[in-house]
């Protein structure tokens, strides 16, 4: 049926005029239905985030955790001195050495190391092992290995829920994106990683365990000391912003002798769990609730397995066989590649994406020469670009959404309010950035929005590390 325009009407999808057969338009309208993300809409998932972010605030078994960072002292740009960050994200291992040189200006050095399949299986101790010697052999490198006097003070940041109580003492929650840890169950990653470096010799103290929102938004907040907020777009989502102490009231007496109106600190929000509780507040589509069933995670990370890198290539290649089933798409023809979960990466929408030619060439090589099928019509080709830009429309979106909760929380628009966003979503998919943009537009108007400044910070994670080092041994904040 693919291929073929007897009968063809014409319709409108994103930007795109579509003409193709008349099942294809329907089906196409029936999935733009589904993922077209209203102004309406738009705010009803930032009041019920923020009402998810008030809960977490005060109890602990919100499905937004809102996980306290306790850093409380803004950066101020001014700061100088040498400061270790470490790095571990779901694929990469990063060292830094950071130079803060006042004025909100930062030189950096840093080696970058893969995360194996192996270390992402192994025992917490033989882990930290493993980082102990990159953080030696980085030293080498940068000509650190046998510094004079105090040992370098070190921030580690983690990009998986912690659990926190200071901020040099902390837990992992639980281990994410496709880790299988032993070992680590209540126990303070801070002196086990110390531990490590002890068994080694490594004249290095951890003296700061932070998570990878919580650095980023440090990282932007010493070259922009308005920073509010920093948001993650990337293979999973997160945020983490400056709130009121007096807010936290789940702390308890623990805090009740620091509070006051003017003291805040960062909450590491886990935004990604919004929707876990209740599956109503996120407009889920046949889709999402399939990719979900099918998940290692059924039921967990609602809202991030709509908008993150790990799901949104799922999601596509989960409508793609859709229509292939009935028969639009390719003749109905099928390959393993199509028929393997996660088969269709992410990228591959970014790539799609980018392909303005005329005969949308580097999509019929995703197609083809990546994806097996033989060779494809023009219809088909740009039928998959439609539906890689719906997907991508609706993460921005609902990004945009999310961010809303958080200016909302704080009222931030009363002034000019600063953010970062960064990741690879953000950052390289075509069209993002101004999708998640025009989502704010949609909330708060041309007035209002032109107060939201929107900044990507560079090496955020090692940076953010850095500075949470240190502030834990007094060398900065206010």
């Amino acid at each position: 049926m693919s291929g073929k325009n007897e009968g063809a009407s014409h319709v409108s999808i994103l930007s795109t005029p579509f003409g193709g057969t008349k099942e294809q338009v329907e089906l196409l309208e029936e999935l733009k239905t589904q993922f077209t993300i209203t102004t309406d809409i738009l705010k009803k998932v930032a009041t019920e985030l923020r009402s998810k972010m008030d809960d977490g605030l005060k109890t602990l078994d919100s499905c937004v955790p809102m996980l306290p960072s306790w850093i409380t002292s803004h950066p101020t740009g001014q700061e100088t001195g040498e400061y270790l960050g470490l790095e571990l994200t779901g694929s990469t291992i990063r060292v830094y050495l950071v130079t803060f040189q006042g004025r909100g200006r930062v030189a950096t050095r840093q080696q970058k190391y893969t995360m194996t399949d192996a270390m992402k299986k192994s025992n917490i101790n033989s882990l930290l092992d493993k980082l102990a010697e990159m953080v030696d052999q980085f030293l080498s490198f940068v000509g650190k290995g046998s510094p004079s006097g105090q040992p370098l003070a070190l921030g580690f940041v983690l990009s998986f829920p912690l659990n926190q109580t200071a901020i040099n003492k902390a837990s992992v929650e639980k281990w994410t994106k496709s880790f299988a840890i032993t070992g680590y169950e209540n126990k303070n990653i801070s002196e086990l990683l110390q531990g490590a470096l002890n068994r080694k010799s490594i004249p290095v103290k951890v003296v700061a365990v932070l998570n990878g929102a919580t650095a980023s938004l440090l990282a932007n907040g010493y070259r922009s000391l308005d920073t509010l907020l920093s948001c993650t777009i990337s293979n999973g989502t997160n945020a983490a912003y400056w709130e009121k102490l007096n807010e936290v009231t789940k702390l308890g007496p623990k805090a009740a002798s620091e509070k006051n109106d003017d003291m805040e600190m960062i909450i590491n929000t886990e935004w990604g769990s919004f929707g876990d509780n209740n599956r109503k507040v996120l407009p889920l589509s046949m889709y999402d609730n399939r990719v979900n069933r099918q998940s290692d995670n059924p039921g967990i990370h609602t809202f991030e397995k709509m908008v993150s890198g790990q799901y949104l290539g799922e999601i596509v290649r989960t409508i793609i066989v859709e229509f292939m089933d009935r028969r639009v798409l390719f003749d109905g023809e099928y390959t393993k590649e199509l028929n393997t979960p996660y088969g269709f990466d992410t990228s591959y929408m970014g790539r799609i994406g980018m392909d303005s030619s005329s005969d949308l060439e580097d999509t019929g090589h995703v197609l083809e020469d990546i994806m097996g099928l033989s060779p494809t019509s023009l219809d088909d080709r740009r039928i998959v670009k439609i539906i890689c830009e719906l997907v991508s429309q609706r993460a921005a979106r609902l990004s945009g959404a999310a961010i809303s909760a958080i200016i909302n929380k704080r009222n931030a628009l009363d002034d000019v309010a600063t953010i970062s966003v960064e990741g690879i979503i953000y950052e390289h998919f075509p069209n993002f950035p101004r999708r998640l943009t025009e989502s704010l537009r949609r909330i708060y108007g041309d007035g209002l929005v032109d107060r939201i400044n929107i900044m990507v910070t560079k090496d955020g994670n090692g940076i953010g590390a850095a500075i949470g080092a240190m502030i834990a041994v007094g060398g900065g904040g206010q």
